[in-house]
């Protein structure tokens, strides 16, 4: 799909259909754009994900350009996956979100946490963002989460050819997922209709 039958469909569509077309569903442009088989590469992929970090096979997604080829972000205008975009990836579990969570506060009591006010407003949205890079402050919580996931990020690199720092987002649960994104596409589809 193309950027003029996209912005068609967001003129054309409600946001809930946006929501489970291109947010849910089992396409993934990435995967489509780098292989024959891209449904069963996503599986694969999702199975990767759920023995490395025990997750729950159907609570991980991939979202973002990654996924539709274009941003969602109403700040982006529908901007390209290109070689710097970030693979943004929902993980779904409510004990991870809170146990990160509880790590955040315990470091804030005590020192600076870095990106302070855009962490508070994403656990208000319910998730939670973090990279395999991100400081951990010496917090074991922190330190066990980037331990596992740098553990796998060669061959979660190699084997599905993805050379783009991941941005997991995790959230408390799907309800959370539905809203964020929904409050994302009414913004889009209003910054659309105004330019269109």
């Amino acid at each position: 799909m193309n950027k003029e039958e996209l912005i068609e469909h967001l003129i054309s569509k409600s946001e809930l259909d946006i929501y489970y077309d291109y947010l849910l569903g089992q396409e993934v442009w990435y995967f489509k754009n780098n292989g024959d088989d891209f449904s069963s590469d996503y599986d694969s992929f999702k199975k990767f994900i759920s023995r490395n970090l025990n997750i729950p096979f159907n609570n991980i997604s991939i979202v973002g350009s990654a996924k539709t080829r274009y941003s969602f972000s109403p700040s982006k205008k529908l901007s390209e996956f290109h070689e710097h975009s970030d693979f943004d990836l929902i993980i779904v579990s409510n004990k991870l979100f809170r146990n990160i969570w509880e790590a955040f506060r315990d470091i804030s009591s005590g020192q600076y946490l870095q990106n302070y006010n855009q962490k508070c407003g994403n656990v208000f949205s319910g998730f939670i963002s973090i990279k395999d890079d991100d400081p951990t402050y010496g917090n074991e919580t922190l330190e066990n989460w980037q331990r596992s996931v740098l553990a796998f990020k060669a061959e979660l690199q190699l084997t599905f050819n993805i050379q783009h720092e991941i941005n997991y987002r995790i959230y408390s649960d799907w309800e959370s997922v539905e809203e964020y994104h929904l409050k994302g596409i009414t913004k889009l589809k209003n910054s659309v209709n105004e330019t269109n």
